[in-house]
C-alpha cells in the first residue's frame, strides 16, 4: 500500500482528537524493497560488499578495514567533500565510546557503578537533544551551523574530559558531549538528501552510512593501536589522557572542515517522512551501550503521546506489545554493554589496548554482516529475524553469565573471539529487523511517531540498565548482571512471540517476477516535503 501525509489535524485541548478522515493512498516512490535489492546488489557498494568473508582474530578487523577502504575507492567521485567531517567525527566518537569507560575505571579509580549513572545520564541527554535539535535546525531554515557546532563542542569536551580529575566534571562533560552529538544525528541525513534528486537519496544515505561505520571501526581501532603505543611511554593512566587530547584536536578538525565542505542548505523536509528509507537502512548502526543513534529520520511529538498511548485511533494494540517488547530487550543489551568494558579490563585483567581490541572484532562483524541483512529479512521476514537475532543474544548472554558466575578464570582467545563476532553480527539483524517492524506494525497515520517513540524506547531501555546494571555489578558481581540481561532479553522474546507477523496492505505487490507479496508485504514511500 502507498502511503502519503495524513492531514495536518486541529489540536485541541483534549488528548484525543476527532479522528480525521482518511485521504486516499497514492504510490510516491520505489519500494523498500528494491531499495534493499539495490542496496546489496549495487557493484559500487553503497554500504559495503556482500562478498566479505571474515579471517581469524586481528586481522579481521585490519582485513575489513582494508576491504572498506577499498570499496570507498569505487565511488570517490561522487562523495561530498564533507563527508570527511562526519567521517572524523565518527572515529572520535569511536574511540571515545571505550576510551570513557576506561577513564572513570583506570584512571580515576571508580567502580563500574560509576559506569552506569555516567550511562544512564548521557542517554537522557542524548534523548533530550534528538527533541531538541530537529526542531531548532527547521526552525531556523539553517543546518549548518548545527553541525559546525556540533563538532566543536566534541572537541571541547574532549578537552574537558582530558583535563578532569573528578568524576562528576567528566560527567558533566559527557552531557554537553552527548547533547551535542544529537545534533549530528538529527541534521546530517537532511544535508545529504537535501537539494538531490530523489533518485539519489538512498544511495547518498548508504554512503553516509558506510563513511559513518568507517570512521568508528578506524576509530576503535587507534584506540586500541594507541594506548598499545602510548602505554609504554606514558603508563595506561597517562595514555588514557593523551589519546582524549588526541580526540579534541580530531573534533576541532572536523569542525573546520563543516565549516570548510558542509553545504548551506534550506530546510526541505522538515515533516520528516523518511519511512522507507529507515526501514531499508536503519538508524542504530553501531551498538554503543548508551542511546547514540547514527541517524535521526523522525522527530517524536511528546505531546502526541497520551493520545498515540491512550486514545481511540492511536497506536494498534500490537505496536504497543511491540514497544514493551523493544523496552525489554534494550535494558537487557545495556546490562550487558554497560559494564563490559569494565568487565574485561578488570575482572578478566586485560590492558586497555586488548578491551578496545575486542570492540573492533564486535563492530567489524556489525558493519560486514549489514549489507546482507536486508536479503535474510526479505526472506525469512521481520518477526523471525528478530526472534533469531534475540535467541542469539539470549543464548551468549546466558552462556557468559553462567562462565562469570561459576569460574574466576579467562576464556580462551578463540571462544572469545567468535563470542564477539557472534554479539556483533546479532545487531546488525536487530536493528534493522526492528525499525522494520516499529513502521509496519503502526497505523499509516501513525508511523512515522512510531518510528520516533522506538527511537525514546531505545533510549529508556538504556537509561534503565545504566544504573540497573551498575548497581547489580557493585553488589552482586559481573555473573550476576549478565545474567539478568539474559532474563530480559527472554522476556522480549516472549512479548515478541505474541505479536503477528505484519499484514500485506491492499495494492502491495512485490517486485520480483510479478509474484504475490509476502506475509510481511513491502511498504512504498519516500520522503514528502512539508512544504508542498
Amino acid at each position: 500500500m502507498s502511503l502519503m501525509p495524513s492531514p495536518r489535524r486541529t489540536r485541541s485541548v483534549r488528548w484525543c482528537s476527532p479522528a480525521s478522515p482518511t485521504a486516499p493512498a497514492r504510490r510516491i516512490g520505489s519500494s523498500a524493497a528494491s531499495w534493499r535489492n539495490r542496496l546489496e546488489t549495487r557493484p559500487d557498494g553503497a554500504i559495503l560488499p556482500r562478498t566479505f568473508r571474515g579471517s581469524r582474530g586481528g586481522q579481521f578487523a585490519f582485513m575489513g578495514l582494508t576491504m572498506m577502504i577499498a570499496s570507498l575507492k569505487n565511488w570517490k567521485d561522487s562523495v561530498a567533500p564533507w563527508y570527511s567531517a562526519t567521517g572524523l567525527a565518527s572515529l572520535v566518537m569511536g574511540t571515545s565510546s571505550v576510551l570513557i569507560p576506561l577513564m572513570i575505571a583506570e584512571v580515576l579509580g571508580r567502580s563500574v557503578g560509576a559506569v552506569g549513572i555516567l550511562s544512564s545520564a548521557v542517554s537522557l541527554i542524548g534523548v533530550i537533544g534528538s527533541l531538541i535539535w530537529g526542531r531548532l535546525s527547521d526552525a531556523a531554515e539553517r543546518r549548518k551551523p548545527f553541525i559546525v557546532l556540533s563538532y566543536a563542542m566534541l572537541s571541547l569536551s574532549f578537552l574537558g574530559i582530558g583535563l578532569s580529575h573528578a568524576f562528576s566534571t567528566v560527567l558533566t562533560w559527557n552531557m554537553v558531549l552527548n547533547f551535542f552529538w544529537a545534533a549530528n544525528a538529527s541534521i546530517t541525513v537532511l544535508i545529504v538528501i537535501e537539494n538531490r534528486e530523489r533518485s539519489e537519496w538512498e544511495e547518498r544515505i548508504g554512503h553516509l552510512n558506510q563513511i559513518v561505520a568507517l570512521g568508528w571501526l578506524s576509530g576503535l581501532i587507534l584506540g586500541s593501536a594507541g594506548l598499545g603505543l602510548a602505554g609504554s611511554l606514558l603508563g595506561e593512566k597517562g595514555a588514557i589522557r593523551a589519546l582524549f587530547f588526541v580526540l579534541a584536536g580530531g573534533g576541532a578538525g572536523a569542525a573546520i572542515l563543516a565549516m570548510r565542505f558542509v553545504p548551506r542548505t534550506k530546510p526541505r523536509f522538515t515533516r520528516r517522512r523518511f519511512r522507507g528509507m529507515i526501514v531499508a537502512l536503519g538508524n542504530f548502526l553501531i551498538e554503543t551501550g548508551r542511546f547514540r543513534p547514527a541517524h535521526l529520520y523522525h522527530r517524536l511529538n511528546p505531546r502526541r503521546l497520551p493520545e498515540l498511548l491512550f486514545c481511540e485511533g492511536g497506536l494498534r494494540r500490537e505496536t504497543k506489545i511491540f514497544l514493551w517488547g523493544t523496552l525489554l530487550a534494550f535494558t537487557g543489551f545495556g546490562f550487558f554493554f554497560v559494564p563490559l568494558p569494565i568487565l574485561l579490563a578488570q575482572r578478566f585483567g586485560f590492558p586497555s589496548s586488548l578491551v578496545f581490541g575486542y570492540f573492533v572484532v564486535m563492530n567489524a562483524a556489525i558493519v560486514f554482516v549489514y549489507p546482507s541483512v536486508s536479503q535474510r529479512i526479505k526472506r525469512s521476514g521481520n518477526r523471525a529475524i528478530q526472534m533469531r537475532s534475540l535467541l542469539a543474544r539470549f543464548g551468549l548472554f546466558l552462556g557468559m553469565g553462567i562462565y562469570l558466575t561459576l569460574s574466576q578464570g579467562v576464556p580462551p582467545t578463540w571462544l572469545l573471539i567468535a563470542f564477539f563476532l557472534v554479539l556483533g553480527a546479532s545487531w546488525s539483524f536487530f536493528q534493522l529487523s526492528g525499525v522494520a517492524l516499529a513502521s509496519r506494525l503502526a497505523k499509516p497515520e501513525n508511523r512515522g511517531q512510531a518510528l520516533g517513540l522506538y527511537n525514546a524506547v531505545a533510549g529508556l531501555g538504556t537509561i534503565i540498565a545504566g544504573i540497573g546494571s551498575g548497581l547489580t555489578a557493585d553488589h552482586l558481581g559481573y555473573g550476576p548482571t549478565v545474567l539478568v540481561a539474559a532474563l530480559l532479553v527472554s522476556g522480549a522474546i516472549a512479548v515478541f512471540y505474541r505479536l503477528p507477523a505484519p499484514q500485506p496492505e491492499q495494492g502491495e505487490v512485490q517486485e520480483e517476477k510479478g509474484k504475490p507479496a509476502r506475509t510481511e508485504g513491502t511498504m512504498r514511500a519516500e520522503p514528502v516535503s512539508s512544504r508542498g
